[in-house]
C-alpha cells in the first residue's frame, strides 16, 4: 500500500487536507482553503515538491535551497518538519516526534507520496452531472415509476457502512417512498455494498436488492501527467417490498 491524501472540510466549513501512511497515521497536514480548488492545488504542490532536500534546523551552518523539508524543534521539545514550495511558502506541516528519527521517517513517508491517490470525501456524484458510462447487471427493474419521482439518493463516501445503514432506513421511513440508490465510486464500493447488505440481513428482511449499475467515471490527471484516471462507480437499488 502507498501513502493517500484525503480532502476533507472542517468545522468551520474550509478544506483541509492531510496524508496518511499505511498504518493511517496522519503524516502531514496542510492549510485551511476557502475553495476546493486551492485545496487540491496544495495537495498537487506537495506531490510536485516532495522529493525536496531536508534543511535541519537543528544542526548549525545547514543552509538548503527552496523547494525544502525544514526539521526544527518546537517549545516542548519535540521534532517537527513542514515543507516549503519554491516560493518559501509552507504547504505541510507534520505532528511533534519524540526522536529526530521518528521525524525523517515521516519525511521519508512524504516522499512517498508523489503520485499518491487522492481520497476526496467532499465530491460526491450528483445526478444532474453523472457522466459515467453504466452497465446493468440482470436484476429485473420494477416499477415504472421515475427514480426521481420515488427513490431517495445515498452518495457514499468515507463513513462507516453503519452511518449510510440510518441513512437506508431514514430514507424508506417516508411514506411515499419505497426505493433508496446507493452511489459510490473508487474505495467507497465496498462501503457502499456493506451497508446494503447489513441493512437487508440484520434491520429489512423485506430489502431486495433491484438493480445495480457499474461503470466508470472520468477524473482529471494528476500533477504531471496527461492522462485522465478511471476511478469505477456503482449505483445499487434496494426496494421494500
Amino acid at each position: 500500500m502507498s501513502p493517500k491524501f484525503q480532502v476533507y472540510k472542517d468545522a468551520a466549513e474550509k478544506f483541509r487536507f492531510r496524508l496518511r501512511a499505511d498504518n493511517n497515521e496522519i503524516i502531514a497536514v496542510g492549510e485551511a482553503y476557502e475553495q476546493h480548488a486551492n485545496c487540491i492545488n496544495g495537495i498537487k504542490s506537495v506531490q510536485k515538491n516532495c522529493n525536496s532536500e531536508i534543511e535541519d534546523l537543528t544542526i548549525e551552518d545547514q543552509k538548503v535551497a527552496n523547494p525544502k523539508y525544514q526539521i526544527f524543534k518546537d517549545s516542548t521539545g519535540e521534532f517537527r518538519f513542514h515543507l516549503k514550495a519554491s516560493n518559501g511558502e509552507i504547504i505541510a506541516q507534520s505532528e511533534g516526534y519524540q526522536t529526530k528519527e521518528n521525524c525523517l521517517n515521516a519525511i521519508e513517508v512524504v516522499k512517498k507520496s508523489c503520485d499518491a491517490e487522492i481520497d476526496d470525501s467532499t465530491v460526491v456524484i450528483k445526478p444532474s452531472e453523472d457522466k459515467t458510462s453504466h452497465i446493468d447487471i440482470g436484476i429485473p427493474k420494477v416499477s415504472s415509476t421515475s427514480l426521481a419521482e420515488k427513490s431517495k439518493i445515498v452518495f457514499v463516501g468515507n463513513k462507516t457502512p453503519m452511518d449510510y445503514v440510518l441513512a437506508i432506513i431514514t430514507g424508506l421511513s417516508s411514506s411515499n417512498t419505497n426505493e433508496v440508490t446507493l452511489k459510490a465510486r473508487g474505495q467507497a464500493i465496498t462501503t457502499a455494498v456493506d451497508a446494503a447488505e447489513i441493512t437487508r440481513n440484520r434491520f429489512l428482511k423485506d430489502l431486495k436488492v433491484t438493480k445495480i449499475a457499474i461503470g466508470t467515471e472520468q477524473m482529471p490527471p494528476r500533477e504531471g501527467e496527461t492522462r485522465a484516471r478511471m476511478v469505477s462507480t456503482i449505483e445499487i437499488t434496494l426496494t421494500k417490498k
